[in-house]
């Protein structure tokens, strides 16, 4: 084994010298550093996306919700006790959820009216985070106040302090009108939230719904919302109503985010295809290359399988060494991406900018836009959400030392097959 190691470790040096690896060696393994650093940053970027669109998902919902049939549940109170003596369960709230239209300077427009917790957005951290305020206080302690999603404010044509009539209808369809007023905007980053939601006090919701003792349901927050399944049977213990969790509500959503990292994965495989073909080629040159030699061991006794193991060892070498030279270049550009990011609007608007001022000496000319990767008028987001996964740097050092490998079994049966006696009669 040691006249293997060191037979593998010297066909990856120049010919009877010591400076180096060989530029063809240098080629291939910066194929697979540069493709595992790619494939680092672009699963962190896509995870990241994944997380913060689920999160979304999460947050008005939040992990699962129990509802009640007809009227809803009367007794929920003592529902909430039980199922917040339930390990893992952070968080447990009655809430109401009906239609309702909203009247406002310009229009009237449909709207899901839920009736949350007074202070929700004070004692919650991820609905705080999920629900950002635009205007205004996201607080239901004055009766009669109700936030808004952006898109809705606009079409409605209100702002914080503006009064807005809230239309019920009853079992008569007669409409019933009461008088809100907007205590805040927020936006979410979703345009069904941003566009149709409503929140008002809990209390305020079964007033106007004339809900009396009842409550459409509760909805339950839990330590590990990744992995709600392990909950529900204790929920449901405690619980006997339909319950839902986050993941059925939005199974089509999660379908989605599946499918896509299929995608993303699938596109990395072939990615690396193409640079085993590099590693095929630069091993073929190799063999060629050194077929002096591998003559000349054989013919001192070097078997056809050591000459195998030797080439073998060659590609396993390029893949294990590649992949960790770029998982850690690529860990270090995913943690400074937005960094990076940064760095090149700022030298970007720095060149705009002086050209303007350039130009600007020989005639008059407009001002350029400032160039932005997320432009707050766009995007809902100002930086690219990063999560790395163990799980995804094991899938990318796998793939590229498997690949290596196998991408030089070719060549390596080509030299385990050389014959001693045509090598040296020819060479």
């Amino acid at each position: 084994m040691d006249i293997i190691l060191y037979l593998s470790t010297k066909y990856l040096k120049f010919k009877a010298s010591d400076r180096g690896l060989s530029v063809i060696s240098v080629i291939a393994l910066l194929t697979i550093v540069i493709s595992c650093a790619a494939a680092i940053v672009i699963l962190s970027a896509a995870n990241g996306i994944h997380d913060n669109f689920m999160q979304k998902l999460m947050a008005r919902d939040f992990h699962a919700v129990i509802m009640g049939p007809g009227r809803g549940i009367s007794h929920y109170d003592m529902i909430k006790r039980r199922i917040s003596k339930i390990k893992g369960v952070t968080e447990v709230f009655p809430f109401y959820e009906k239609q309702a239209l909203l009247k406002g300077s310009f229009s009237v427009w449909g709207a899901m009216i839920v009736g949350m917790p007074v202070d929700i957005f004070e004692n919650d951290r991820d609905f705080r985070k999920q629900f950002k305020l635009n205007d205004g206080d996201f607080s239901f302690k004055n009766k009669n106040s109700i936030s808004i999603g952006y898109n809705l404010a606009i079409n409605l044509g209100v702002g914080v302090g503006d009064t807005i009539g809230l239309m019920v209808y009853g079992d008569d369809f007669i409409p019933t009108e009461f008088r809100f007023r907007v205590g805040s905007v927020f936006t979410a980053g979703q345009k069904d939230y941003d566009t149709s939601l409503a929140f008002i006090s809990f209390d305020d919701a079964r007033e106007i719904f004339s809900a009396g003792n009842y409550a459409d349901g509760l909805r339950v927050k839990v330590e590990d919302p990744y992995d709600i399944e392990k909950y529900l049977p204790q929920l449901r213990s405690a619980a006997p109503y339909y319950i839902y969790s986050w993941k059925d509500l939005h199974r089509n959503d999660l379908a989605a985010l599946q499918d896509e990292k299929m995608l993303i994965n699938i596109i990395l495989f072939f990615f690396f295809f193409v640079v085993a073909f590099n590693i095929l080629s630069t091993m073929i040159a190799m063999v060629l290359d050194k077929k002096e030699e591998i003559g000349i061991l054989k013919a001192m006794g070097l078997k056809p399988s050591g000459t195998l193991q030797v080439f073998l060892f060659d590609g396993f070498l390029l893949g294990v060494g590649g992949s960790l030279v770029g998982i850690v270049t690529g860990l270090l550009i995913t943690v400074t991406l937005n960094d990076i990011l940064k760095l090149v609007e700022i030298t970007i608007n720095f060149v705009l900018t002086s050209g303007y001022y350039l130009a600007r000496l020989a005639a008059p000319v407009a001002p350029p836009a400032m160039f932005q990767f997320f432009n707050s008028n766009v995007y809902y987001i100002d930086k690219f959400p990063i999560k790395i996964l163990f799980g995804d740097i094991l899938f990318v050092m796998i793939l590229s030392v498997s690949l290596s490998t196998i991408a030089v079994i070719l060549p390596a049966l080509n030299a385990s097959r050389m014959r001693p006696v045509e090598v040296l009669r020819n060479d």
